[in-house]
């Protein structure tokens, strides 16, 4: 009956940021209900996160310049090799903004006229602008994301979803997701996303040996140490934008609510991300 099989077993990292996410879950909604002032801000650790994903971008850039330097100052020399890897290394940690989707369909405005027109009405009663690009899927889900260098839009809604939706619901819906860009979510940035792909990457490329020999078992303890400092940083950029993006959260759900009244955000709910 369950066609996506058994969930996986999150590894360490995630269980970490699980563990964080419901601490600080449970933080917000105490303050909330106390009263507390709920707004868009950009806090300290919202400043900070952008700053460490400078750091790692300013790393790579680094590294181009090191291995361009090799390359034009000792071209023919045996230092022209490590010029290479440099520069290999830093192509493959180059600030990625993700692309549009190629397997599912692809909405534009002469596409879809109305259903760009409604998320137009949406934004603007939520504050911001409407989506370049809209994506259906057959997820029971929905989502926003900034797609390609210009941080261009994208919505994704999950037609499972949309159908058994009422029109108000959907409105709502449409508020929650576009409360996201009004709210300013620290990882809906170019910044922060593609600083989170590149320590990823990181991670990828000082994954160990397999059956190594001695030299290449030295290599791998070296590995191991840089592999854990690449994790605390990826732990710590998780520590600083997760109360800001729950925060988000519950923005947008105020502006699902005032887009589409109360209980069509209720209903609504479980589909939005």
């Amino acid at each position: 009956m369950d066609p996506e099989g058994p969930e996986e077993q999150p590894g360490r990292l995630e269980r970490v940021r699980r563990a964080l996410a419901r601490r600080y879950g449970e933080q917000l909604l105490a303050e909330v209900s106390a009263g507390g002032e709920l707004r868009a801000r950009r806090d300290a650790s919202s400043v900070l996160a952008g700053v460490i994903a400078l750091a790692v971008h300013g790393l790579t850039l680094a590294l181009a310049a090191a291995g361009t330097w090799c390359v034009v100052r000792y071209w023919g020399g045996p230092a022209l090799v490590l010029g290479i890897v440099l520069l290999t290394l830093a192509f493959a940690l180059r600030p990625r903004p993700l692309g549009l989707p190629e397997d599912v369909p692809l909405l534009r405005r002469a596409d879809a006229p109305g259903l760009f027109a409604l998320v137009d009405e949406v934004a603007r009663a939520a504050g911001t602008r409407g989506v370049d690009v809209i994506a259906v899927d057959g997820r029971v889900n929905a989502s926003v994301m900034a797609y390609g260098l210009r941080g261009r839009r994208l919505l994704t809604l999950g037609m499972p979803l949309w159908e058994i939706l009422s029109p108000q619901e959907r409105i709502a819906l449409l508020g929650h997701e576009l409360g996201h860009y009004a709210n300013g979510d620290a990882r809906h940035g170019l910044a922060v996303g593609t600083a989170y792909r590149s320590l990823y990457t990181w991670r990828y490329v000082m994954a160990p040996l397999p059956d190594p020999t001695l030299v290449q078992a030295v290599a791998n303890a070296l590995l191991a140490v840089l592999s854990w400092l690449v994790r605390g940083v990826m732990m710590l950029l998780d520590r600083l934008t997760m109360r800001a993006s729950q925060r988000a959260e519950y923005l947008a759900d105020r502006t699902a609510a005032r887009a589409g009244s109360t209980e069509a955000a209720v209903r609504c709910s479980t589909g939005c991300c």
